[in-house]
């Protein structure tokens, strides 16, 4: 099953695929739709929380990106990513880079 939090709904209904699929016998993939830091952090902490995911992730997004809005990328390194830490997704918004990409300003 492949997991994306976008299309479940956030990441405890994911988490909530994932239990079903899991008692159904069936294994794991967790995916992205190329989201940027904030939505790939979020998919991380959920993965994170997973025992086993049968077909790994792809959680690439950020690296195809022109610019993002946090004052620090994600670690990718050697094939992986390194789980954000500190408070809610461990990523902290640059609020200048906002400002810049507001759509409402």
């Amino acid at each position: 099953v492949a997991m994306k939090i976008a299309k479940a709904g956030g990441p405890i209904r994911a988490l909530e695929q994932a239990t079903v699929a899991q008692s159904a016998g069936l294994g794991l993939y967790g995916g992205t739709l190329l989201e940027g830091t904030i939505g790939t952090a979020a998919s991380l902490h959920a993965w994170s929380t997973l025992e086993t995911l049968h077909w790994g992730t792809e959680m690439f997004g950020p690296l195809l990106m022109k610019d993002d809005i946090v004052v620090r990328p994600l670690n990718f390194h050697a094939n992986g990513v390194d789980l954000p830490q500190g408070p809610g997704l461990g990523v902290e918004i640059d609020e200048d880079k906002l400002a810049v990409y507001r759509r409402d300003a």
